[in-house]
C-alpha cells in the first residue's frame, strides 16, 4: 500500500489526470500523511519510554524516522500535486470554455447564414403592408379593413395591436429602405 500511494504521485506528474483524479489523489496523500503521523507518535511514545528496553528503543527510534519521513514526503507532495491540481482545473476550465465558445459561434454562423431570408421575407411583409395602407385608403370608414378581416371580422379584438401601426421592420444592409427601416416609410 506504501508504494502504491507513492507510485501514484510519481505516475501523477508524469501522465494526464484529470483535476478529479487529482483531488482523489491528494485525499488519498492526506490519509497517508494522516496514518504517518499516529505511527510516529506511536513510535515515539515507545521509543521516549523509560521502561523500553533498548533493542525495542532502536527499533521504534527507526520507525519514527521512517514516518516522520514518510510525513515530509507526503506534505511535499500534497504541496506539489495542489499546484498541479489548480494548473489541470484551469487548462480543464479553459478547454470547456473554448468548447463552449467553438458551439456558440457554430451557432452564430448558422443564424447569420439563416437571416440572409430574412431581407426576403422583410421586403415581402413591407410590399404587403404596403398593399394594406392603400387599399385601407380606398375603403369607406364602415367598411373592414383586410386586416381587420383576416382577424376575424365581426369577432375582433381591439387588444390585438395594429399590424400597420405596430410593425418596424429593420433594413437588412445598408442602402435598403428609408432611414434603415422597410416599414415604416418615415
Amino acid at each position: 500500500m506504501k508504494n502504491d500511494i507513492e507510485t501514484r504521485i510519481a505516475d501523477a506528474f508524469a501522465s494526464k489526470l484529470s483535476s478529479a483524479e487529482i483531488s482523489a489523489l491528494l485525499a488519498d496523500v492526506s490519509k497517508a500523511d494522516a496514518e504517518a503521523k499516529a505511527k510516529s507518535e506511536k513510535a515515539s511514545e515507545v521509543a521516549l519510554d523509560p521502561a523500553t528496553r533498548p533493542e525495542g528503543v532502536e527499533k521504534a527510534r527507526k520507525e519514527m524516522e521512517d514516518a516522520n519521513f514518510r510525513r515530509e514526503r507526503m506534505a511535499r507532495a500534497h504541496e506539489r500535486l495542489s499546484q498541479l491540481h489548480q494548473e489541470t482545473a484551469a487548462s480543464e476550465k479553459r478547454d470547456a470554455e473554448a468548447k463552449r465558445m467553438k458551439a456558440v459561434l457554430a451557432e452564430r454562423d448558422e443564424l447569420a447564414k439563416d437571416l440572409e431570408a430574412y431581407r426576403h421575407h422583410a421586403e415581402a411583409i413591407a410590399a404587403l403592408v404596403k398593399r394594406l395602407v392603400a387599399n385601407n385608403a380606398k375603403l369607406p370608414p364602415s367598411e373592414f379593413t383586410a386586416e381587420h378581416v383576416s382577424r376575424g371580422g365581426t369577432n375582433f379584438s381591439p387588444w390585438f395591436p395594429d399590424l400597420i401601426l405596430g410593425l418596424k421592420l429593420p433594413a437588412f444592409g445598408p442602402g435598403e429602405g428609408q432611414q434603415g427601416y422597410l416599414w415604416p416609410n418615415f
